[in-house]
Parts: C-alpha cells; structure tokens; sequence
C-alpha cells in the first residue's frame, strides 16, 4: 500500500514541478518581450530628443516640476 501512496505522491510532485517550470518558462519569455519593447522605445525617444531638444527639454523640466510639487503634498515624518 505504501508504494501505491508514494507513487501518487511522486506524480503529484512531478506534475507540480512541470506547471511551476512552465510558469518560470511564460514568465522569461513574458519579461523577454518587454525588454525588446524597451529598447525599441528607448530608440524612439532619443530620436525625438535628437529632433527636438529644446522641447524635450521643457517636457523633462515641466515633469520635473510637476512630480517636486507632488512630492510637496505627501507629509513627512518629524522628529
């Protein structure tokens, strides 16, 4: 009777450690993806910073001012 509880078991391990291979397998390929996307992306705003400096400047400086202001509003903690 043992063998047959262990054999079960074994399967059930076998079969546990295949679902969590293939989820580590989607996930690389998932985070594979997104760093092809990036890249693409990261080429895309050079070019535009390369074409239009002066308002890339802004836009960064604009963003810069908006998220100080932000940070302003969330309350520290005092000693």
């Amino acid at each position: 009777m043992s063998e047959s509880v262990s054999g079960g078991l074994g399967e059930s391990v076998g079969s546990t450690v295949q679902r969590v291979s293939g989820g580590v397998h989607a996930a690389a390929e998932t985070a594979a993806g997104a760093v092809c996307r990036v890249e693409g992306g990261v080429g895309e705003v050079r070019s535009v910073i390369r074409a239009q400096p002066i308002t890339a400047a802004l836009v960064v400086f604009a963003l810069g001012y908006l998220f100080g202001r932000l940070g302003a509003l969330i309350p520290t903690a005092r000693r």
